[in-house]
Parts: structure tokens; sequence; C-alpha cells
């Protein structure tokens, strides 16, 4: 039977900070086979420190983790400040793992996950995966859901990249550039996808394309339609539009725009003169989209939707993957995504991260695939 527990810390000395964290996680196990911990990097002494107290107080060296823009845990959102979650689990058939020197070999990372799994992936399986987000993401992506299939995956980039180098760690080990994690196993897995952005079109077809470029959208000129979608001042500036419409892409073949059957992405250029724009991201001829607002009010709608999937399941533990540009500069209200999944679930320890990026399936079931997401929460829940 798996036993989880959660603690939080907002010390600012690291040493004390795990402390707390570590012993009320402990509380409710009273010893850790695993432990997954996340901290911000606000500490002075370094990670290094926190780890080895880490490693001291739980009393395992299968401590596994990444740098994070803030933390979350036991219905505590801590963001943008020292902070330090801390799940002790015990009872757990785990796998951690921590691959170094990723830069170059992003699409051979799932493999190498792959072979560390006694008797390969199943679909009761759950490969948690912390990268640098430094990494190539879509590649590596792409060979973490073609290696570990039929096994469940989900993630978060770590952070923070602009202020901080992000590390990744496993026991006393810590790396850059790398991919922490690990496989839990036997266990049923549900996974739950929550969004910030609401489509705000019917699918459009991408009819003309240059590269990354999107030239026309059913025919019309396509940069004609995003400022339809924009409205008002922001349809003048382009600019600030672009931090709140964003493009919609369906995952399944149906081109569905359900809730959590579709990922964004920003749109990087305009061009007025050829009355087009660009994605980070290059859409073939044919592929349909669509575009989206991104707004506080359908983002807690749809959390509120998506862990209603969840009532009546009691599950072991879950872990939580948000975006870091949710939380409280979003729904201007801090800790109202905690306060939510204690509510939705409040006999089941949670802990989590605000992440540079969330990993996680999109589609309709049976034709999810994982994705690299962003402005989403991603929940993972086990039973056992």
């Amino acid at each position: 039977m798996i036993r989880a527990g959660v603690g939080i810390s907002t010390g600012a000395d690291g040493s004390a900070a795990v402390e707390e964290a570590a012993s009320a996680a402990l509380a409710s196990v009273g010893r850790a086979d695993l432990a997954i911990l996340f901290a911000t990097p606000a500490y002075p002494e370094g990670v290094g420190r926190l780890l080895a107290a880490a490693v001291d107080l739980l009393g395992t060296s299968a401590i596994v983790g990444a740098s994070a823009h803030g933390v979350l845990g036991a219905g505590i959102e801590c963001e943008n400040r020292a902070s330090v979650s801390v799940m002790a689990l015990a009872g757990v058939d785990a796998e951690p793992f921590l691959i170094s020197d990723v830069r170059g070999n992003e699409p051979q990372i799932g493999a190498e996950i792959a072979a560390r799994i006694p008797g390969g992936p199943r679909p009761e399986d759950l490969v948690v995966a912390l990268p640098d987000p430094r990494l190539d993401a879509a590649a590596l992506v792409r060979g973490l859901d073609s290696a570990l299939s039929p096994a469940q995956v989900v993630g978060a980039g770590a952070g923070d990249p602009f202020a901080n180098t992000p590390a990744q760690w496993l026991g006393g080990v810590v790396e850059t550039g790398s991919v922490a994690g690990v496989v839990l196993r036997g266990s049923r897995v549900r996974i739950g996808v929550t969004q910030a952005c609401r489509p705000t079109t019917e699918p459009l077809t991408v009819t003309r394309t240059q590269g990354h470029w999107i030239l026309e959208l059913d025919g019309r000129p396509a940069l004609d339609v995003y400022r339809e979608a924009a409205l008002g001042p922001l349809a003048d500036d382009l600019q600030r539009a672009a931090a709140f419409v964003l493009v919609a892409l369906p995952g399944d073949r149906e081109a569905s725009l359900l809730p959590g059957s579709y990922r964004v992405r920003h749109v990087v250029g305009f061009s007025p003169d050829e009355r087009a724009f660009a994605l980070p991201e290059a859409v073939e001829r044919g592929r349909q989209i669509a575009l989206a607002v991104r707004e506080p009010e359908s983002a807690r709608a749809d959390l509120k939707a998506m862990l209603a999937g969840f009532e009546g399941v009691r599950p072991a533990f879950g872990l939580y993957f948000n975006c870091c540009a949710r939380g409280s500069s979003f729904f201007g209200i801090p800790g109202l995504e905690a306060a939510y999944l204690e509510s939705a679930l409040p006999e089941t320890p949670i802990a989590g991260m605000f992440g540079s990026h969330e990993l996680g399936p999109i589609g309709a079931s049976g034709d999810s695939s994982l994705e690299l997401l962003t402005y989403t929460g991603v929940l993972a829940l086990l039973e056992g």
C-alpha cells in the first residue's frame, strides 16, 4: 500500500526549510522509500546543502527533483521566493533517474529512460520528467512519447532560466542541462489537464503557409482573421495582443477544441505587409487551428471542471505541474489553484511546482499524445 506525506516551508535558511518540510512529510509516512523535492533557487547556500540535509532527514538518497519558479503542497502555493516542497513516499515501486549532458541527444532520452525500466514501460506506469528548459523540448517530448508508450508521462521544465541556472537532481548529485525524474510503477494513473486559454473561433484551416508563417486561414489573410479575434484596441496593438490572443493546436484528428484536447502557442511575429503571422513551429497546409484568448475567468472554470471529473476518486497521492504564467499574477488571488486542489481532493497529499513549461497528454481518449504544453496545469493522480 502506498503512503504519502507532503511538507512545505518558506524559511529563508535552506537547511531549516528542508528540515521543516521533510519532517511534515515524514509525519504521515514514518519512513521514505522515495522523495520528490522541489525548491526555488533563492537559497544562497545552494541546493547542494539543501539536498544533503534532506538525505540525512529522510534517510534515503532516492530524492529526485528540480529547481522551480515556485512550489506548492498541502494547500499552499509559494511563488518567486524562498520555498521548498517535499513529498515523502513509502510502499512505491520507483526507478529514479538523472540523465546528464542531454543537449544534442534530446531525441534519444526516452529510449534511455525506457532501458532503465525492468520489463519495459507498461500502461500502469507513470514517468515524471523534469528537464532543463534550455534543451530542445520539442525533440525531447517526441522521443519520450515514442519510447515510453504505453506508460503515461507528465512533468515540467525546471526554472528559472532567466534569473538563475536551472538545476535538476537525484540524491546529492546536482546537474544542469539534464533530465531528472522517476518512473512510478504498478498503480492506476489518472491525468487531468487544465488550460488558461479559451478558443474564441471554430477550427480554421491553414490554406497557405511559408515556413513558420501562416499566410491564409480559410482562404483569407491570416492577420485579418487574427485582428478580428483580438477585437477593440488589441486589434491595433499587435504586440500587446500577442500576450492575450494565442493559437490553439488541436491534438486529435477531429480537431477537437474541448478542454484538455489542444495545446497553445504564442504568435512570435507579425507581417502587416503580408497580412500574416508566425508561430514558433511550422504548421503544415491543411492543418486546423483556432485562435484562443488567455483569461483568468475561463481558466478558473476549466480548473473546476477538470477537478470535477475526479469526483469520487481516492488516490494515494498526486503531483501538480503548473505553468509559471499562472498563479497569483494571472488569477489575482494567491494560492487559488492549491486551494481548489485541496477542496476537490481533501484526503489526497498533493505536491508540485511552477515550471517553465509543462509535459502532459492532450487529445481524445484513445488518441492522446504527449505534448509540450504552456499555460496549463497538469495533475497526475496515482491509486495504490
